[in-house]
């Protein structure tokens, strides 16, 4: 489900006018079946999407909630204790089981464990990450706080709704399912106006920022043990895979209004925190979330003594969640360390905010070159020479050129960072002046302007989302 392509929304305007000719034959013959059909209209059309994008996708998902729903079966059938909790494990294996296969096998088994087995697909059926966390949030929600179980139909659209399943904002049980059960699979015309200005921001934050600057690295000539060139390059990643998720997660909210349901703002202008803590406060706010509550809060949570260890897990499980390799795992523990070192008491001590922030924005931007990089010996050159005052020196200065192929390059670049920049500031404007963190981005005459952007600026290469790779 690409929202950046024509085929998606080609794909979705045909689910939508098939439901409103279904809609309309029950209507009029058979009336008190009208709610049953918008649901499962609602439902075809979540299913479709995805099936749409291949069997693997589709196939994978509905192993996912369907043995989320055994398992919310599970929780109320009279069985002993004992084999009921070794039928929760069990079940639980089994809904990771596509996740460890697709994401983890290659790099466990044969990087890891030298085994030399056969790779599953080396395509990652799109959302499993996202899906499966909702999931299995759902029912250990249900296990914690027992409520009236819903409909079959009622949780099949909870776990397909199409706007935000694949690629999030992983929902809770208590924010989206009463929303779903009283989902009639609808337009709401109140919510045009405001769905569509999430909309054009989240496509312009994609498609001209985003996918241009996906376009560059490839040009890049690189040299590894020039600490400018590599500052450059995590530069770029790091504004490209906001721009990226962010769109994403934009043009999410917009589909959701559209059909009245109103989905959580994954970000709140992270690149603006002041330390790490409000950096993961802002960042994937539904992530964090769920790390939060189903596995930093069950470990002890701040307890004396251990919340440091604590702190370190839940990034270390967010940096695997992120992807299977050594990479990741360095990633999330560096994340880790600086969200520790904030919170201990000795960062009571403030600095100016102003240092702060850059002190906060040069540690991301250089901790994403771990996640970007996948090549272990490039990784190592580039890492050691970031951290090498030695390896800055002028002359690597002035070869910063040499790393485009050309002055074009350079141009594109420098023009879609500024447009970047210019973003960022609108969002420092929107809290700066108690707003919303996204209204100017989406004020009336600057979603004009996005539209013309949009139209002269995004590549002509199709392009998906970086987060479906996870």
């Amino acid at each position: 489900m690409n929202f950046a392509s024509y085929d998606f929304w080609k794909l979705l305007f045909l689910c939508f006018v098939g439901s409103r000719l279904i809609l309309a034959a029950t209507a009029r013959f058979s009336p008190h079946l009208t709610v049953t059909a918008a649901k499962l209209s609602l439902l075809a059309t979540g299913l479709v999407l995805m099936g749409s994008e291949s069997w693997l996708t589709l196939g994978a998902f509905l192993w996912v909630i369907l043995l989320g729903w055994a398992t919310l079966l599970l929780q109320s059938a009279a069985i002993p204790r004992a084999p009921k909790n070794i039928l929760f494990v069990l079940l639980l294996a089994a809904q990771l089981a596509p996740l460890f296969y697709y994401k983890y096998w290659n790099f466990l088994i044969n990087e890891t464990l030298g085994l030399d087995m056969r790779n599953p697909s080396v395509l990652i059926p799109m959302g499993l990450s996202f899906y499966t966390f909702q999931t299995i949030g759902f029912w250990v929600d249900n296990l914690r706080s027992p409520s009236p179980r819903p409909t079959f139909l009622d949780y099949l659209n909870f776990s397909s709704f199409f706007p935000q399943i694949v690629a999030g904002p992983i929902e809770k049980r208590d924010d989206l399912l009463p929303q779903i059960q009283s989902d009639r699979f609808r337009i709401h015309p109140e919510n045009i106006d405001a769905a569509l200005r999430w909309i054009v921001l989240g496509l312009a934050y994609k498609m001209v920022v985003a996918d241009n600057l996906g376009l560059l690295p490839e040009k890049f000539q690189i040299d590894p043990s020039n600490p400018f060139h590599v500052w450059l390059e995590s530069l770029t990643f790091g504004m490209r895979i906001y721009f990226d998720f962010a769109g994403y997660s934009f043009i999410a909210i917009g589909l959701g209004l559209i059909f009245g349901v109103s989905l959580t703002l994954n970000f709140r202008c992270p690149y603006w925190s002041a330390n790490l803590r409000d950096f993961w406060r802002n960042w994937h706010i539904t992530l964090g979330a769920w790390l939060r509550d189903y596995i930093y809060m069950p470990l002890g949570g701040r307890k004396k003594g251990r919340w440091i260890l604590n702190t370190l897990i839940v990034f270390l499980v967010s940096g695997i969640w992120h992807g299977a390799g050594w990479g990741f795992m360095i990633w999330g523990l560096l994340h880790g360390i600086g969200v520790a070192l904030c919170a201990s008491p000795k960062a009571e001590k403030k600095l100016p905010w102003p240092v702060r922030w850059i002190t906060t924005f040069l540690y991301t931007t250089a901790a994403w070159l771990f996640f970007m990089e996948s090549d272990p010996a490039l990784l190592r050159e580039k890492a050691l020479g970031l951290i090498n005052p030695l390896s800055y020196g002028l002359a690597q200065f002035k070869a910063i050129p040499a790393a485009f192929t050309g002055p074009l390059d350079a141009l594109t670049l420098a023009l879609i960072l500024g447009i970047a920049f210019i973003a960022l500031l609108a969002e420092g404007l929107g809290i700066r002046n108690n707003r919303e963190p996204y209204h100017f981005g989406r004020a009336r005459i600057v979603s004009a302007c996005l539209v013309f952007l949009i139209v002269f600026l995004a590549p002509m290469e199709e392009s998906r989302f970086i987060y479906f790779n996870f």
